[in-house]
Protein backbone atom coordinates (compact mmCIF):
# COMPACT_ATOMS: atom_id res chain seq x y z
CA UNK A 1 0.00 0.00 0.00
CA UNK A 2 2.86 2.34 0.87
CA UNK A 3 4.53 1.65 -2.45
CA UNK A 4 1.29 2.48 -4.27
CA UNK A 5 1.05 5.90 -2.63
CA UNK A 6 4.70 6.61 -3.44
CA UNK A 7 4.07 5.82 -7.10
CA UNK A 8 1.00 8.09 -7.20
CA UNK A 9 2.93 10.97 -5.65
CA UNK A 10 5.81 10.57 -8.17
CA UNK A 11 3.41 10.60 -11.13
CA UNK A 12 1.75 13.75 -9.79
CA UNK A 13 5.09 15.51 -9.41
CA UNK A 14 6.19 14.54 -12.94
CA UNK A 15 2.87 15.73 -14.37
CA UNK A 16 3.25 19.16 -12.74
CA UNK A 17 6.83 19.47 -14.07
CA UNK A 18 5.87 18.54 -17.62
CA UNK A 19 2.79 20.76 -17.91
CA UNK A 20 4.68 24.15 -18.25
CA UNK A 21 6.90 22.74 -20.96
CA UNK A 22 3.91 21.39 -22.83
CA UNK A 23 2.06 24.66 -22.44
CA UNK A 24 5.06 26.64 -23.62
CA UNK A 25 5.44 24.37 -26.63
CA UNK A 26 1.77 24.80 -27.44
CA UNK A 27 1.97 28.58 -27.03
CA UNK A 28 5.11 28.78 -29.27
CA UNK A 29 3.20 27.37 -32.22
CA UNK A 30 0.86 30.34 -32.10
CA UNK A 31 3.62 32.96 -32.10
CA UNK A 32 4.37 34.72 -35.42
CA UNK A 33 7.60 33.65 -37.16
CA UNK A 34 10.70 35.74 -36.69
CA UNK A 35 10.92 38.14 -39.67
CA UNK A 36 13.86 37.42 -41.99
CA UNK A 37 15.04 40.14 -44.34
CA UNK A 38 16.40 38.79 -47.63
CA UNK A 39 19.46 40.50 -49.05
CA UNK A 40 19.37 40.99 -52.85
CA UNK A 41 22.09 39.12 -54.74
CA UNK A 42 23.39 42.21 -56.49
CA UNK A 43 23.98 43.94 -53.13
CA UNK A 44 25.90 40.94 -51.87
CA UNK A 45 27.94 40.83 -55.11
CA UNK A 46 28.70 44.52 -55.08
CA UNK A 47 29.79 44.39 -51.47
CA UNK A 48 32.93 42.61 -52.68
CA UNK A 49 34.82 44.87 -55.10
CA UNK A 50 35.78 43.00 -58.29
CA UNK A 51 39.51 42.63 -58.71
CA UNK A 52 39.45 43.80 -62.31
CA UNK A 53 37.33 46.91 -61.80
CA UNK A 54 40.45 48.97 -61.28
CA UNK A 55 42.12 50.31 -64.40
CA UNK A 56 45.37 48.82 -65.55
CA UNK A 57 48.55 50.73 -64.95
CA UNK A 58 49.36 53.09 -67.84
CA UNK A 59 52.39 51.05 -68.88
CA UNK A 60 50.36 47.83 -68.81
CA UNK A 61 47.57 49.42 -70.85
CA UNK A 62 50.05 50.62 -73.47
CA UNK A 63 51.77 47.22 -73.57
CA UNK A 64 48.42 45.42 -73.98
CA UNK A 65 47.17 47.78 -76.71
CA UNK A 66 50.42 47.40 -78.65
CA UNK A 67 50.27 43.61 -78.45
CA UNK A 68 46.64 43.56 -79.62
CA UNK A 69 47.56 45.77 -82.58
CA UNK A 70 50.58 43.63 -83.48
CA UNK A 71 48.69 40.35 -83.12
CA UNK A 72 45.77 41.55 -85.28
CA UNK A 73 48.26 42.62 -87.96
CA UNK A 74 49.95 39.22 -87.72
CA UNK A 75 46.59 37.45 -88.06
CA UNK A 76 45.85 39.43 -91.21
CA UNK A 77 49.27 38.58 -92.63
CA UNK A 78 48.90 34.91 -91.66
CA UNK A 79 45.50 34.65 -93.33
CA UNK A 80 47.03 35.79 -96.63
CA UNK A 81 50.58 34.44 -96.48
CA UNK A 82 50.44 31.74 -93.80
CA UNK A 83 50.56 28.89 -96.29
CA UNK A 84 52.75 30.39 -99.00
CA UNK A 85 55.75 32.67 -99.51
CA UNK A 86 55.28 36.43 -99.51
CA UNK A 87 57.10 38.01 -102.47
CA UNK A 88 59.69 40.62 -101.61
CA UNK A 89 60.76 43.86 -103.24
CA UNK A 90 64.29 42.72 -104.05
CA UNK A 91 64.51 39.13 -102.87
CA UNK A 92 62.31 36.33 -104.14
CA UNK A 93 60.43 36.11 -100.84
CA UNK A 94 60.30 37.83 -97.48
CA UNK A 95 61.13 36.17 -94.16
CA UNK A 96 58.27 34.71 -92.13
CA UNK A 97 56.73 36.96 -89.51
CA UNK A 98 56.96 35.78 -85.93
CA UNK A 99 53.74 35.59 -83.92
CA UNK A 100 53.95 38.38 -81.29
CA UNK A 101 53.95 37.04 -77.74
CA UNK A 102 51.34 38.45 -75.30
CA UNK A 103 52.32 40.21 -72.07
CA UNK A 104 53.40 37.72 -69.43
CA UNK A 105 50.78 38.91 -66.92
CA UNK A 106 47.81 38.57 -69.29
CA UNK A 107 47.00 34.84 -68.78
CA UNK A 108 46.68 35.32 -64.99
CA UNK A 109 44.38 38.32 -65.42
CA UNK A 110 42.24 36.45 -67.94
CA UNK A 111 41.70 33.68 -65.39
CA UNK A 112 39.78 36.12 -63.19
CA UNK A 113 36.22 37.38 -63.62
CA UNK A 114 35.88 40.57 -65.61
CA UNK A 115 33.21 42.68 -67.25
CA UNK A 116 32.54 42.27 -70.97
CA UNK A 117 33.09 45.99 -71.54
CA UNK A 118 36.58 45.84 -70.06
CA UNK A 119 39.57 46.11 -72.36
CA UNK A 120 40.61 42.68 -71.11
CA UNK A 121 37.50 41.10 -72.64
CA UNK A 122 38.73 41.54 -76.21
CA UNK A 123 42.35 41.00 -75.14
CA UNK A 124 41.53 37.64 -73.56
CA UNK A 125 39.63 36.66 -76.69
CA UNK A 126 42.77 37.34 -78.72
CA UNK A 127 44.80 35.40 -76.15
CA UNK A 128 42.58 32.36 -76.72
CA UNK A 129 43.17 32.69 -80.47
CA UNK A 130 46.91 33.07 -79.83
CA UNK A 131 46.94 29.77 -77.94
CA UNK A 132 45.15 27.88 -80.74
CA UNK A 133 47.09 25.38 -82.82
CA UNK A 134 47.54 26.08 -86.52
CA UNK A 135 44.80 23.70 -87.69
CA UNK A 136 42.19 25.14 -85.33
CA UNK A 137 43.14 28.69 -86.28
CA UNK A 138 42.84 27.95 -90.00
CA UNK A 139 39.41 26.37 -89.49
CA UNK A 140 38.22 29.36 -87.49
CA UNK A 141 39.55 31.82 -90.06
CA UNK A 142 37.87 29.92 -92.90
CA UNK A 143 34.54 30.02 -91.07
CA UNK A 144 34.95 33.73 -90.33
CA UNK A 145 35.69 34.47 -94.01
CA UNK A 146 32.68 32.42 -95.14
CA UNK A 147 30.42 34.19 -92.68
CA UNK A 148 31.75 37.61 -93.68
CA UNK A 149 31.10 36.84 -97.35
CA UNK A 150 27.52 35.91 -96.53
CA UNK A 151 26.91 38.98 -94.40
CA UNK A 152 28.77 41.47 -96.62
CA UNK A 153 28.28 40.65 -100.29
CA UNK A 154 30.70 42.14 -102.80
CA UNK A 155 28.17 44.55 -104.27
CA UNK A 156 27.93 46.39 -100.93
CA UNK A 157 31.59 47.45 -101.10
CA UNK A 158 31.92 48.15 -104.81
CA UNK A 159 33.75 51.40 -104.05
CA UNK A 160 36.78 49.35 -102.94
CA UNK A 161 37.52 48.85 -106.64
CA UNK A 162 37.52 52.58 -107.43
CA UNK A 163 41.08 53.92 -107.75
CA UNK A 164 42.11 57.52 -107.24
CA UNK A 165 45.06 58.12 -109.61
CA UNK A 166 47.91 60.51 -108.70
CA UNK A 167 51.38 61.25 -110.09
CA UNK A 168 51.38 59.55 -113.50
CA UNK A 169 54.41 60.60 -115.61
CA UNK A 170 54.56 59.59 -119.26
CA UNK A 171 57.06 56.85 -120.11
CA UNK A 172 58.26 58.54 -123.30
CA UNK A 173 61.76 59.99 -122.96
CA UNK A 174 61.67 63.73 -122.17
CA UNK A 175 57.99 63.96 -122.97
CA UNK A 176 57.31 66.22 -119.95
CA UNK A 177 53.74 64.94 -119.87
CA UNK A 178 52.18 64.33 -116.47
CA UNK A 179 48.92 62.81 -115.35
CA UNK A 180 47.94 64.96 -112.39
CA UNK A 181 44.75 63.34 -111.13
CA UNK A 182 42.37 60.72 -112.42
CA UNK A 183 40.15 57.77 -111.64
CA UNK A 184 39.59 54.23 -112.84
CA UNK A 185 37.86 51.01 -111.72
CA UNK A 186 39.82 47.75 -111.50
CA UNK A 187 39.21 44.13 -110.65
CA UNK A 188 41.58 41.53 -109.17
CA UNK A 189 42.88 38.97 -111.64
CA UNK A 190 45.03 36.91 -109.27
CA UNK A 191 46.62 37.75 -105.94
CA UNK A 192 47.72 41.40 -106.18
CA UNK A 193 47.49 41.69 -109.97
CA UNK A 194 44.59 43.81 -111.23
CA UNK A 195 43.21 44.99 -114.55
CA UNK A 196 41.04 47.95 -115.50
CA UNK A 197 37.36 47.06 -115.76
CA UNK A 198 36.86 49.87 -118.23
CA UNK A 199 38.57 53.00 -119.53
CA UNK A 200 39.58 55.44 -116.84
CA UNK A 201 39.82 59.22 -117.01
CA UNK A 202 42.73 61.52 -116.23
CA UNK A 203 43.61 65.20 -116.38
CA UNK A 204 46.97 65.71 -118.14
CA UNK A 205 49.39 68.60 -118.17
CA UNK A 206 51.59 68.61 -121.28
CA UNK A 207 53.69 71.00 -123.37
CA UNK A 208 52.10 72.96 -126.22
CA UNK A 209 53.68 73.79 -129.57
CA UNK A 210 54.13 77.45 -128.59
CA UNK A 211 56.26 76.54 -125.58
CA UNK A 212 53.52 76.93 -122.99
CA UNK A 213 51.74 74.13 -121.15
CA UNK A 214 48.13 73.10 -121.59
CA UNK A 215 45.60 70.90 -119.81
CA UNK A 216 43.99 68.00 -121.63
CA UNK A 217 41.56 65.23 -120.69
CA UNK A 218 42.51 61.67 -121.61
CA UNK A 219 41.12 58.19 -121.19
CA UNK A 220 43.33 55.24 -120.25
CA UNK A 221 43.36 51.48 -119.90
CA UNK A 222 45.93 49.19 -118.29
CA UNK A 223 46.91 46.92 -115.41
CA UNK A 224 47.86 47.47 -111.78
CA UNK A 225 49.58 45.81 -108.85
CA UNK A 226 48.73 46.30 -105.16
CA UNK A 227 51.86 47.26 -103.23
CA UNK A 228 50.85 47.56 -99.57
CA UNK A 229 48.18 48.77 -97.15
CA UNK A 230 48.52 51.90 -95.06
CA UNK A 231 46.59 54.39 -92.94
CA UNK A 232 45.27 57.39 -94.85
CA UNK A 233 44.90 60.68 -92.91
CA UNK A 234 41.67 60.51 -90.97
CA UNK A 235 42.37 56.91 -89.81
CA UNK A 236 41.10 55.40 -93.05
CA UNK A 237 42.34 52.03 -94.27
CA UNK A 238 43.81 52.37 -97.76
CA UNK A 239 45.96 50.49 -100.29
CA UNK A 240 48.64 51.81 -102.63
CA UNK A 241 48.86 50.44 -106.19
CA UNK A 242 51.26 50.94 -109.08
CA UNK A 243 49.79 51.03 -112.60
CA UNK A 244 50.91 50.92 -116.22
CA UNK A 245 48.42 52.23 -118.76
CA UNK A 246 48.04 53.61 -122.28
CA UNK A 247 46.21 56.93 -122.58
CA UNK A 248 44.33 58.53 -125.48
CA UNK A 249 43.72 62.28 -125.63
CA UNK A 250 40.03 63.07 -126.05
CA UNK A 251 40.40 66.74 -126.99
CA UNK A 252 42.08 68.41 -129.97
CA UNK A 253 45.80 67.67 -130.29
CA UNK A 254 46.70 70.33 -132.87
CA UNK A 255 48.23 72.57 -130.19
CA UNK A 256 50.30 69.94 -128.38
CA UNK A 257 53.77 68.72 -129.19
CA UNK A 258 53.12 65.08 -128.29
CA UNK A 259 50.91 62.64 -130.15
CA UNK A 260 47.40 61.48 -129.28
CA UNK A 261 48.48 58.31 -127.46
CA UNK A 262 51.01 57.98 -124.66
CA UNK A 263 52.09 55.38 -122.11
CA UNK A 264 52.00 56.16 -118.39
CA UNK A 265 53.12 54.64 -115.11
CA UNK A 266 51.87 55.91 -111.79
CA UNK A 267 50.22 55.29 -108.45
CA UNK A 268 46.63 54.91 -107.34
CA UNK A 269 44.90 54.66 -103.98
CA UNK A 270 41.87 52.62 -102.94
CA UNK A 271 39.97 52.87 -99.66
CA UNK A 272 39.03 49.79 -97.67
CA UNK A 273 36.31 49.23 -95.05
CA UNK A 274 37.12 50.31 -91.51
Amino acid sequence: MCKLWVAVVCLAVLGQAASPVSAQSTDDTTLPPIPVQSVPFYKTYLSVPPQLSDRLAPESTAELAQWMKDFLAWQKWSAEWGGRREPGWITASRSRREKPAPPGWLPDRCAEVFDDTDLLASACGLLAEYQEDRGTAQTRQARAVAQAQQEDPENTIWWQHVHMDVLWPALQWRASVYGVVGMHVAMTVHGRLQTFLGPGAMLLNLPARNGARVWKVATNYGIGYRLFDFKFPGDRNASLHVNIAKAWLLSDVADVASGRTMDFAGFSITFNPR
